[in-house]
């Protein structure tokens, strides 16, 4: 367990005093203005201030709690009721306490006498004030959801642009057109059917890129058919030095545009794809994701930004509390890929 921090130990304290002494003040010189004779004032005052900082307290730790349990923004009427409940709760069981020590300790009262005295018509006169202060507290906190979540937003718009531009940067850039129309000029005179393919495939690639990118996610077998047209442009250029292997059935789910794509393009960029030591990349369909994975043969020229993991796990982070997770052990690099369950 950590060490508790001073600073907030001290601030903690800090404010249970002055939510104490405002409880304090309100009976004695504004509800009931009972300041004489002292004793009297000072008991009244005291309970006044226990239930204050009480329902205080316990009201900031149900905003806590609840927070971590139900989203305002997902889950607004859920969040509703939970509130309701759990104010109702908290306010219930400050009530009692507050009413049982003071009877107990100050006035000695037996407990039969204790729980007989309780009335619940003092939890709906304070209830209603509890009602207030926590529609404050969950207010703000209404607020700074809404606001995390219009930064998470632009956040996720920047890395998406980031992303598509990246992939259309590696499209476009010379070496892939020059690889691609050099493979189409052999094809024109040696094949035509497969020339004319190979052109329908060149083109499905920049249609995905273009139609997609206004999308936070794409069904997987969208993003496969991209990816099974991205590597035939490949195998084009690199023949069976470059194989694709498929195991297991397609998941239903989603995942981001270019997610796997880019895991494809990072493999053959990074690694040796020749005739002595051929490339094969692994894609699999495991239970809750998509695991893409390639024997480490590395190249001694490194032509990467580094930026393309990243972004991914950055665009994954925005969508999921699941994270990327990338490995790289025994000679073998492994990425899986959690299948969304969420609507384009």
């Amino acid at each position: 367990m950590s060490k508790p921090n001073k600073a907030q130990l001290r601030k903690d304290i800090i404010e249970s005093l002055l939510i104490f002494l405002l409880g304090f003040c309100l009976e004695v010189f504004v509800f009931c203005q009972c300041w004489s004779p002292w004793d009297n004032a000072l008991i009244q005052g005291s309970y006044s201030g226990f239930s204050w900082l009480l329902l205080w307290k316990g009201s900031v730790y149900l905003v806590s709690l609840l927070d971590r349990w139900v989203d305002w923004l997902r889950f607004p009427l859920r969040r509703l009721i939970a509130t309701a409940i759990g104010v109702t709760l908290l306010v219930t069981a400050a009530t009692f306490i507050n009413h049982f020590i003071f009877q107990y300790a100050i006035y000695r009262t037996p407990l039969p006498d204790i729980f007989a005295r309780y009335s619940f018509s003092w939890v709906s006169n304070v209830l209603w004030v509890t009602y207030g202060i926590n529609i404050i507290m969950h207010g703000r906190g209404f607020l700074m959801n809404w606001k995390q979540a219009a930064i998470d937003i632009e956040r996720m718009k920047t890395e998406q642009v980031a992303s598509q531009y990246e992939s259309l940067k590696n499209q476009v850039n010379p070496h892939f057109l020059f690889n691609s129309l050099n493979a189409l000029s052999s094809l024109v005179y040696d094949d035509q059917k497969a020339a004319v393919q190979f052109i329908r495939k060149l083109s499905e690639v920049y249609r995905y890129v273009l139609d997609k990118k206004d999308q936070e996610v794409v069904p997987v077998k969208d993003e496969m058919a991209f990816v099974e047209s991205y590597i035939y442009l490949q195998k084009i250029r690199f023949g069976d030095n470059l194989q694709l292997s498929i195991e297991g059935e397609q998941s239903a789910g989603f995942v981001p545009p270019l997610a796997i794509q880019v895991l494809v393009e990072n493999a053959i960029k990074h690694n040796v794809v020749s005739s002595a030591k051929p490339l094969e990349i692994k894609i699999a369909y495991k239970r809750a994701d998509i695991e893409v994975s390639n024997v480490i043969n590395l190249k001694k020229t490194k032509d990467s930004t580094g930026t393309g993991l990243e972004n991914l796990k950055a665009r994954y982070a925005y969508l999921s509390n699941v994270p990327v997770d990338i490995s790289d052990k025994e000679g073998v690099f492994k990425v899986l890929l959690p299948v969304l369950n969420l609507k384009p």
